[in-house]
């Protein structure tokens, strides 16, 4: 049950929190008590009164308690019981990055998550890891006030629960979140994408879909590798949501290297393995890039598109939203083409089959995403929001090109026309923090 509280300070009496009977008795508290009043990691013991003069949606806490939970009395708070402890939130904190700079570059997108707040409800803090203090266990941020729409800057305990919203987060403050708050700090991977293509190729039911890949080292094995497949690309094995660069091999004394991160497209002549090494190690520092089978090859046809993927409240798996870009035969470059939908049309144009096959193709893709997205998920990571990246090939073969489970960008829906898809996602990811935070 929900029980939204206005909440009111009271200077009468020190280490009281007052409630209507009716209110107390929906979770369960039926008399006075002694309970334990939580704020994210903050506690304080409090005897708590029942009084029929108080409203039934009002709570009062006297002053001493508001001022060690440092609790906003602007948000649209919840009260609940838990055990020996009443939990006021849900206190939900926003992991933007590691100084400063990151927060002021981000907090009017960050009002994106926001935009269902009613829904949401609780206190919203954006955060990033400069201005945290391990030792008190306290940080400062930026709590959004639903009255103003804005942001306000205050110091706070650490939040019930932390949503990783950064690329990376160094092993050292992961294990120290985790420490103090358990799996409630989430979306969070230690995997860069050498180490999730292989936790994906250990899948048996998800390593047929991937293509071969290797950890570039010597430029010899580069080489012998682009020997093998004519074709490949080249990805840094960092957790950034960019373009692979791809390598040709037009013949044996030619290849074209481009870039489509920098628009850069270079051609080079080679006559002898030595120089074709000189130029990888031009490119590529050995244990940096990851090299990989390309799926998109010359005369082949095939449709490539992106599966965004999130976690509902209750931590169970769901696609929201399959899109590509409109194949236009007089447009060559298929990074201006225009994102759409990834429709069962599309599906039906290129591999010519009937309604009922490309049902059943359509929700295929759907199934390998998520078992994909859950293969790289273990006991040290709780993931919320990935991006899986497929190719479908003309004669049905299906291939995993790429999964970002680093909190990839969603912006690809409002590109393609899709607003309610976009905001729906986050909706999901704040409704899915909303209940690590305990509500």
């Amino acid at each position: 049950m929900e029980n939204v509280i206005e909440l009111s300070s009271s200077t009468h009496n020190a280490g009281r929190l007052t409630l209507h009977p009716n209110l107390a008795r929906s979770f369960g508290l039926k008399r006075q008590t002694k309970k334990r009043i939580r704020f994210g990691s903050k506690a304080v013991q409090a005897t708590i009164y029942l009084s029929k003069h108080l409203p039934q949606n009002k709570a009062s806490l006297s002053t001493d308690i508001l001022d060690k939970l440092s609790l906003p009395q602007h948000c649209s708070l919840e009260i609940t019981n838990r055990g020996d402890e009443i939990l006021i939130g849900p206190f939900i904190g926003l992991l933007v990055g590691d100084e400063q700079d990151s927060i002021d570059n981000q907090l009017n997108n960050l009002l994106d998550y926001l935009f269902h707040y009613r829904e949401i409800r609780g206190a919203i803090m954006a955060f990033s890891l400069e201005n945290v203090d391990k030792v008190n266990l306290t940080m400062q941020g930026y709590l959004f006030n639903p009255k103003t729409k804005k942001w306000e800057q205050g110091i706070f305990p650490y939040p019930s629960s932390i949503f990783v919203m950064s690329t990376s987060v160094s092993s050292d403050w992961a294990d120290h979140f985790q420490a103090i708050i358990g799996n409630s700090f989430f979306n969070h991977s230690r995997l860069n994408k050498w180490d999730a293509h292989k936790r994906l190729a250990s899948s048996i039911g998800i390593k047929n879909y991937l293509p071969d890949a290797m950890l570039h080292g010597k430029p010899k094995d580069f080489y012998w590798f682009l020997k093998k497949f004519s074709t490949v690309d080249v990805k840094s094995i960092k957790m950034e949501d960019r373009s692979p660069i791809k390598v040709i091999l037009k013949d044996k004394n030619n290849m074209l290297i481009s870039n489509p991160n920098t628009n850069e497209i270079k051609n080079y002549s080679f006559y002898s393995r030595g120089q074709a090494y000189s130029v990888f190690d031009k490119y590529f520092h050995a244990g940096d890039y990851m090299i990989q089978e390309s799926i998109d090859v010359p005369g082949y046809q095939n449709i490539e598109f992106r599966v965004l993927i999130v976690k509902d409240k209750w931590g169970k798996w769901q696609a929201k939203g399959i899109f590509t870009r409109e194949k236009d035969s007089e447009n060559l470059s298929k990074f201006i083409s225009p994102i759409v939908k990834l429709e069962k049309e599309h599906l039906k144009d290129l591999l010519q089959r009937g309604d009922v096959y490309i049902s059943m193709v359509y929700q295929e893709i759907i199934y390998i995403a998520i078992e994909a997205v859950e293969a790289l998920e273990d006991s040290d990571s709780n993931l919320a929001n990935a991006a899986v990246d497929m190719v479908i090939g003309e004669i049905g073969d299906i291939w995993i090109s790429n999964v970002n489970h680093c909190h990839p960008s969603h912006e690809i829906a409002l590109v393609a026309g899709y607003p309610e898809v976009y905001y729906e996602i986050l909706k999901t990811n704040m409704l899915y923090a909303r209940k690590l935070a305990g509500f």
